[in-house]
């Protein structure tokens, strides 16, 4: 960090350091907020982090960053949780998810056999192992102990798989220029609502239980009931309240108020405006499950559409 930047900045650079790994990503964008020296500072800081995680699986990060802003593919599962997290603490990855669409499927998988070194150990089809629709394959790749799963949807926009997860501890994603967290309240204090697609679905089998005590292990708070996670507002009466985006009867985006996003690529500006370009298509989701309304059990519709 600059030394102009506040009381921070007459602290020690190992203080500072200290100071800064003790922060998840919502405190980040609090403090980089408070002026342009901090924002320069933080923003080095997320960057750092992103590019060494990326070097935990690839060689050449930039030439993968590349292929990601070319392709809109995404990363996701606990290498996006980790970025999330305040660094001291974080969940350390031990595989690499990259999500895909099946048009740029061939491009990405050659990227990592050609340009990686990397081996296709299996090829899942669709609903064999793993519980979303909007999963069409996925390619394991090994290097030595390195670990990349390729997940193909056949939607055109790449995060539909990431929607219907078990949880909303792993509804978050990176892009190539950004870190995305669908539901920061809950993800940052180690809180996860379980996806009702689950039960809804009867898809509550060992494997899923599996998944959902991994994250119970590493210190979540996981429920099927939101109002374990906190309260929200779930009933709109009148005018006068707007439904919270943590309701699971809410329509929710991937551009909505309630998401948490911090850019670390180019930005253009427009005067004091800030412009943000981005190809990938908006995705609308609504969780559904069970009404929130005590004693009402009555199951909500589920969907999810790419709006744009």
């Amino acid at each position: 960090m600059q030394q102009n930047n506040g009381y921070i900045g007459l602290l020690s650079t190992e203080v500072q350091t200290n100071i800064i790994e003790e922060m998840a990503l919502p405190e980040l964008m609090d403090f980089a907020n408070t002026r342009k020296e901090n924002r320069d500072g933080i923003g080095h800081y997320i960057a750092m982090r992103w590019t060494k995680l990326l070097w935990c699986f690839v060689s050449d990060a930039d030439a993968f960053i590349n292929l990601m802003d070319r392709t809109g593919t995404v990363l996701s599962g606990s290498c996006a949780v980790s970025l999330i997290q305040a660094e001291r603490g974080a969940i350390v990855p031990r595989d690499m998810d990259v999500y895909t669409t099946v048009k740029f499927e061939t491009e990405v998988v050659d990227h990592f056999k050609s340009k990686e070194g990397y081996e296709c150990m299996k090829e899942i089809e669709r609903k064999t192992e793993y519980d979303s629709s909007a999963i069409l394959k996925i390619h394991k790749l090994e290097k030595g102990e390195k670990q990349v799963d390729i997940i193909v949807t056949h939607w055109k926009c790449a995060l539909a798989p990431i929607l219907q997860f078990h949880s909303t501890a792993v509804m978050n994603y990176v892009t190539a220029w950004s870190i995305v967290c669908l539901y920061p309240r809950w993800t940052t204090t180690n809180q996860s609502f379980i996806n009702p697609h689950m039960y809804l679905e009867n898809l509550t089998h060992l494997r899923t239980l599996h998944v959902l005590m991994k994250y119970r292990r590493r210190g979540f708070t996981v429920s099927a009931d939101p109002f374990h996670l906190g309260e929200h507002v779930c009933e709109t009466r009148g005018r006068s309240k707007k439904k919270s985006g943590y309701c699971p009867h809410s329509m929710r985006s991937t551009v909505d108020n309630d998401v948490l996003i911090w850019d670390f690529g180019p930005t253009q500006m427009l005067g004091k405006t800030t412009i943000t370009c981005r190809d990938m298509p908006i995705m609308v989701w609504c969780l559904g499950g069970h009404k929130c309304m005590e004693g009402d059990k009555n199951e909500m519709i589920v969907y999810m559409i790419v709006s744009a």
